[in-house]
């Protein structure tokens, strides 16, 4: 009984521990706007994802845009989209043996995590910009699809247009892996050792370069 209660308690403390954004049901794709095309070559998506109980271990990496598109209207970003090639995942961690990242790149795209053999690509949809104040110009809305998956998030942003030229950066927020059906290694799963336990916050930042 003690041990169900130790075990109960350390999974509500790894869950009220989580900085993840919120999440909500998908929503209608935002529309409009003079079409920018985004650079795949100039744009990026940075992804880190750590181990809470084991002291200073972490890694990242990146995936490739594919393709996307942005809308501008009055100089300001009302609508886009743009799809990454799951295929293109990369650990860039340096202090790593080449052969360490290709091991932890191929884990990330099986199926115990992105099972890129079934879903190739993810992709985001904004659904709603916003204006905002302070550090960044932007609160951006939009549909994260991962694994078939469709959710609604939300995060800061800085975004700057000019006559040519769309750039959109986020700093670093985090989503939860489960909400998209991602569940190796768990923080959830109670009955796997802590130090084996990967952080169900997934840290991702956007750097987005579109062109007319």
């Amino acid at each position: 009984m003690k041990k169900t209660l130790l075990t109960l308690c350390f999974a509500a403390l790894v869950a009220s521990c989580s900085n993840a954004v919120d999440t909500q049901d998908a929503q209608d794709g935002a529309m409009g706007g003079t079409e920018y095309t985004v650079d795949a070559s100039a744009s990026s998506l940075q992804w880190y994802g750590h181990k809470p109980f084991v002291e200073n271990y972490g890694h990242g990496g990146a995936v490739q845009i594919q393709e996307g598109v942005v809308g501008i209207s009055e100089g300001v970003l009302v609508s886009g989209s743009f799809i990454l090639d799951m295929k293109t995942i990369v650990c860039t961690d340096e202090a790593l043996p080449q052969e360490k990242r290709d091991y932890l790149a191929g884990h990330l795209m099986s199926q115990d995590f992105f099972a890129v053999d079934s879903f190739a690509t993810a992709s985001f949809e904004i659904t709603q910009v916003d204006a905002a104040e302070g550090t960044y110009s932007h609160h951006i809305s939009g549909n994260l699809t991962l694994r078939g998956v469709s959710k609604n998030i939300a995060f800061d942003a800085n975004v700057t247009v000019s006559d040519s030229l769309v750039q959109l950066t986020s700093p670093r927020f985090s989503i939860d892996r489960k909400e998209w059906g991602v569940m190796y290694a768990s923080t959830s799963i109670l009955d796997l050792a802590k130090d084996n336990l990967i952080s169900d916050d997934l840290g991702i930042t956007l750097n987005i370069v579109a062109k007319k």
